[in-house]
């Protein structure tokens, strides 16, 4: 099912762009209701590592990195461009990364 602005890969709809300059802390704040064809509404937001992981690393890779919504001691995991993991210090204040929504196919 098309949804404008994301693309399903695997279990998850991914949005098709990433909010650049964000901080962690910013990212996991970032939140997005989508409509979908049906009329439902879900709520988009950065995914775990562990949902990520599902996707395979080339459909989860894109031009920018971003940021996954899991800890790891003073640090966060990111999906590089090339779709793999790495962890990245976390910076609270300062602008780097991005955030890419997503959320659960619901159908």
């Amino acid at each position: 099912m098309e949804i404008k602005g994301y693309t399903l890969h695997g279990d998850y709809y991914l949005s098709d762009k990433v909010i650049p300059n964000k901080s962690w802390k910013q990212a996991l704040k970032i939140e997005e209701e989508v409509t979908l064809p049906n009329g439902k509404k879900v709520l988009a937001h950065i995914l775990s590592k562990e949902e990520l992981a599902t996707i395979s690393q080339e459909e989860r890779g894109m031009e920018d990195w971003y940021w996954t919504s899991t800890p790891l001691d003073g640090y966060a995991w990111i999906v590089n461009d090339k779709g793999g993991f790495n962890s990245f210090y976390i910076f609270l204040g300062g602008e780097s990364g991005g955030a890419r929504l997503g959320f659960k196919n619901p159908f």
